[in-house]
């Protein structure tokens, strides 16, 4: 298979690397004398598996009845197969080798749906690329100038949907949108999809060859220890990026945490609706409380809450143990507050009621 024609100019003279490229050739070898490895050592003595083809397809087995039932129409576009996904070392490395495959330094430049996940600016500063942020606009900040986008023509736009910090999500119809409007590359990252019943972008990405998508372990799943991400994308983009990627970076260990959690999720689907009805518990709550100006409604398993007085409350939590994620950088005088336990959000909700001066 050739590599994507949007490829870096560097990335476009390299081979996959040797050690990845001997188990894509169409060859089953009955004794290998080519690994350097101990033969004595037992259950991890052997590189990891880099084909991971039973791992995708349980994975995309676990998700196709949730998009289903999510959106009927995705069964209109051609099923994903293996050949759509990649693994990586949690979504950090996706965002990494993105910019690292596809935008070339010192010229290319990116797009961000801002305020958005700061490792998307973090990385294409330190690929040295145009960062141009897009502001999330409208009382519920899920909408943008479309127009911006187009005239900039970004060769990657970011967008995390839902999103973080703001936990609301944009239509899906506007990623369509901008698929059809830039030569780039939309990704769009999904960390807390499985949150929110609105449908995934994942009905479009065999329509449009420019659509990227990022999913985790490290929310929903309850993995973030493992360090597993996923990309989903066409074919052609998954095949370039393994000239990138660091050679079996996601480990034996890790593959086999992944199937486990995955061979077995009736815990995981249980736990995503306790989350959700917490959720929308604190959000009822929140919503009396004096010491609140306003709580945004949330798609993922946090809350952006906007306060008063946001550091007389910081403060107060501070005292009671409670950290909370300042966000008054990007929405002034707001918090992020994750969705925990019964427990810890009952304590946290006796010291907000505290604040109120209940």
């Amino acid at each position: 298979m050739p590599i994507h024609p949007n490829t870096r100019t560097a990335v476009s003279k390299l081979a996959i690397p040797s050690p990845i490229k001997k188990y894509f050739l169409d060859e089953e070898w009955e004794i290998d004398l080519s690994n350097n490895t101990n033969p004595y050592s037992e259950k991890f003595s052997e590189y990891p598996d880099v084909h991971q083809y039973n791992l995708k397809n349980l994975y995309l087995s676990r998700i196709s009845p949730l998009s289903v039932s999510a959106d009927p129409s995705s069964q209109q576009y051609p099923p994903l197969t293996p050949d759509n996904i990649l693994f990586t070392v949690g979504s950090m490395e996706g965002i990494d080798i993105l910019l690292k495959t596809f935008c070339e330094p010192n010229k290319d430049t990116i797009c961000i749906l801002h305020p958005a996940f700061s490792a998307y600016e973090h990385w294409g500063l330190i690929h040295n690329l145009e960062v141009k942020n897009i502001p999330l606009v409208g009382e519920n900040l899920n909408s943008f100038s479309l127009a911006d986008v187009v005239k900039i023509n970004p060769k990657m736009i970011w967008v995390c949907n839902p999103n973080n910090p703001t936990s609301t999500m944009l239509k899906r119809d506007v990623i369509e949108q901008l698929c059809v409007s830039i030569d780039g590359f939309v990704v769009v990252d999904e960390a807390y999809i499985e949150f929110t019943d609105q449908p995934s972008s994942l009905a479009y990405l065999n329509k449009y060859k420019n659509l990227i998508i990022l999913r985790t372990f490290s929310k929903a799943w309850g993995l973030a220890g493992v360090r597993c991400g996923i990309i989903i994308a066409d074919p052609l983009v998954i095949h370039t990026l393994r000239y990138v990627q660091l050679p079996y970076g996601v480990s034996s260990p890790t593959q086999e945490l992944v199937n486990q959690c995955l061979s077995h999720p009736e815990k995981t689907f249980e736990s995503w609706q306790r989350i959700k009805k917490e959720r929308e518990n604190m959000m009822d709550a929140l919503s009396t409380l004096g010491a609140v100006e306003r709580v945004f409604k949330s798609e993922t398993n946090f809350i952006l809450v906007v306060l008063k007085d946001s550091r007389r409350v910081i403060k107060l939590l501070k005292e009671h143990r409670i950290k909370v994620l300042d966000c008054s950088t990007s929405i002034p005088s707001s918090i992020r507050v994750s969705v925990g336990t019964e427990d810890e959000n009952r304590k946290f909700m006796e010291v907000m009621r505290k604040a109120s001066g209940l």
